[in-house]
């Protein structure tokens, strides 16, 4: 199935599109339509997401947690520490 949808580009919009497609060394259409296929992609992902319940959460952290490897030492609590994680290197 071919779906063709007229969209216009202003002449520095086509310019980049060109370049991000010559770039990737692929036709603007192709860039297109891989475009496209993402941003029809991540709704279903978010969504499956969005609509967890607190326990699947809970499971999601869980086995979030099981992949780290046994051994890995803790952060020691005063590593959080507000003067621990902003140095005087943020300040420049």
């Amino acid at each position: 199935m071919t779906i063709t949808v007229p969209v216009s580009f202003t002449d520095e919009e086509q310019a980049a599109l060109e370049a991000a497609a010559e770039a990737q060394g692929v036709p603007v259409d192709l860039l297109l339509h891989r475009a496209v296929l993402q941003i029809i992609s991540v709704p279903r992902q978010v969504k499956s997401h969005m609509n967890m319940t607190p326990e699947e959460f809970e499971r999601a952290l869980e086995e979030i947690a099981d992949m780290i490897p046994a051994g890995i030492p803790s952060i020691p609590l005063e590593a959080l520490s507000r003067e621990n994680i902003y140095t005087r290197e943020d300040e420049m």
